[in-house]
């Protein structure tokens, strides 16, 4: 295994079939070489350096003081329920501050880890480089989302959604660019180039609010309508398929999209206050 969540921390002092004691790091790795062990290994210098502990004992957002980087990594949400919202409220708050703040960005990379692995463990059995190639590429993929992150907008679900970005961004989004050979062209087709990455981004932005919409609770018919009306499918083909009247899927697309309409407006008031 290359990077797993400790199964038994503070639960157990050896392994069960043999007298080893267990690690007792959230987070642990039984390879010996490579990015996984290059990170862990500088987790471990710094979890319990004091100059260390007492930068991050300053964050006026957490609710007690932490003994250890991993205790930090408890506070925000590590190992609890998944609805856990006090752990979901402090991640969100160091993910704000790690846009400018280096330990801030390594404690949600820390928290985030094991998923990441699992992504890079997953993804590396089907892309060009390994397993190996694939972990390096998700470990950086997943600084510059934890830097880029849209904390003002996205306010819930934080290690899911910097996980799924770092999908996306590491493995997804290349996939489907199509790489083509070099060729002179004319002005009829560079302005076909830009209408198309016009389009490219503005699906991107599309997506961003349904997801948004999701976390804060509009229904799942509800975005799925809005997102195959925003593939360009008719109302009169949804109609069909569902086995309803065109004017049903038209009250429904309407009543979809006031819905997503007060969720952002909401987000927005609370922004500005």
């Amino acid at each position: 295994m290359t990077h797993a969540i400790h199964p038994y921390y503070q639960q157990a002092q050896t392994e069960p079939d043999t007298d080893r004691p267990l690690p007792t790091a959230l987070v642990w790795s039984t390879v010996t070489s490579g990015p996984a062990r290059q990170f862990i290994d500088e987790w471990a210098r710094l979890t319990h350096r004091p100059s260390v502990l007492r930068r991050v004992n300053t964050w006026d957002f957490l609710p007690r003081p932490v003994t250890d980087l991993d205790d930090l990594l408890t506070v925000c949400g590590f190992g609890t329920p998944f609805d856990d919202e006090a752990g979901d409220r402090v991640l969100w708050h160091i993910t704000r501050l790690a846009a400018h703040d280096d330990l801030a960005a390594r404690v949600c990379l820390h928290r985030i880890m094991p998923a990441i692995m699992s992504v890079a463990r997953r993804r590396g059995r089907i892309t060009q480089g390994g397993v190996e190639n694939a972990i390096g590429d998700a470990i950086s993929t997943a600084w510059m989302v934890i830097r880029e992150f849209p904390c003002d907008r996205r306010q819930v679900k934080i290690a899911a959604n910097l996980v799924r970005d770092v999908e996306y961004y590491g493995f997804v989004r290349d996939q489907r660019m199509r790489r083509v050979s070099e060729t002179q062209v004319g002005f009829d087709v560079l302005q076909q180039i830009e209408e198309t990455n016009l389009v490219t981004t503005v699906d991107q932005e599309l997506d961003d609010v349904l997801s948004y919409a999701s976390e804060m609770g509009v229904s799942t018919p509800q975005i799925e309508l809005l997102r195959k009306l925003g593939e360009g499918r008719h109302a009169n083909d949804i109609a069909t398929d569902q086995g309803v009247s065109p004017r049903t899927v038209r009250n429904h697309k309407h009543t979809a999209i006031k819905r997503v309409q007060h969720v952002l407006s909401k987000n927005e008031t609370n922004r500005r206050r």
